[in-house]
């Protein structure tokens, strides 16, 4: 029989095995990701701009809805396209009002020059008021839930849903994402591909009042290396090999 301090110490090396055994099985499934990442810079910039609290309507002429101001991932806080420019990396909000008192009004969002959004995956329905029928809508994809942002996401060429009020649905109508949710931009530069994202919250819609509701940017940026995704956003794990300095994350106003 052995002793028992012995056994404490057979124990100890048993557990201490185990241990370094756990840490390679880490060090290799980190060692096929860091080649991908460790030469990315995901810049990032926060909403500290007064003048920037929603992203303002305006009328840029008759018959065409009214337009909002544009956000360019690219760009700080104080450094935002003037109203009407739409450059590569921007997205922006419109508004289309109704021919008729049973179409209702719509929001959408579109994108800049060379610029395409992420979509939602499945269709959002809204019951057409002249069929009675279910139809199926795009709708902006939310990426609150930590999904990467990069080649293999759902893009769209066009625009995207993200309110609808007409006299088939809810009082407060239908609307196509959370009151906070995160935006995936994929935009063409000089040098290639790049993808972005783009935090937003929303207000309510208020009946009697089409452009009630505001779109608030509070936090976007973009992957400055052509071709590598935008970690998920939220992602406890990316966030921790960056706070190892296994990617670069520069934060600016």
């Amino acid at each position: 029989m052995q002793p028992l301090h012995n056994q404490a110490l057979h124990t100890q090396l048993i557990h201490t095995q185990r241990n370094l055994r756990s840490c390679a099985f880490l060090y290799l499934g980190l060692a096929s990701v860091i080649p991908a990442i460790g030469l990315a810079e995901l810049v990032t910039f926060e909403n500290t701009n007064p003048s920037l609290e929603t992203l303002r309507y305006y009328q840029a002429a008759d018959g065409i809805g009214v337009l909002g101001q544009s956000l360019n991932v690219t760009r700080g806080a104080f450094d935002q396209p003037e109203l009407g420019a739409l450059p590569v990396g921007s997205i922006m909000i419109a508004w289309f009002g109704e021919r008729s008192p049973r179409d209702g009004d719509w929001i959408y969002m579109g994108s800049g020059l060379n610029t395409t959004l992420a979509r939602a995956d499945e269709l959002v329905e809204v019951i057409d008021p002249f069929t009675l029928n279910p139809v199926g809508y795009i709708g902006a994809g939310d990426f609150d839930d930590g999904q990467a942002i990069g080649k293999h996401t759902n893009w769209t060429d066009g625009w995207v849903g993200m309110h609808a009020r007409v006299d088939t649905a809810p009082d407060e109508g239908v609307y196509f994402t959370d009151e906070s949710f995160t935006i995936g931009i994929r935009f063409t530069m000089s040098d290639g591909v790049h993808y972005g994202f783009a935090e937003m919250t929303r207000t309510a819609f208020e009946a009697g009042n089409p452009l009630s509701i505001k779109y608030r940017p509070v936090r976007w940026g973009y992957e400055t290396t052509p071709g590598v995704a935008v970690p998920g956003v939220g992602s406890s794990m990316v966030l921790g090999m960056c706070f190892a300095g296994m990617c670069g994350v520069r934060r600016r106003r």
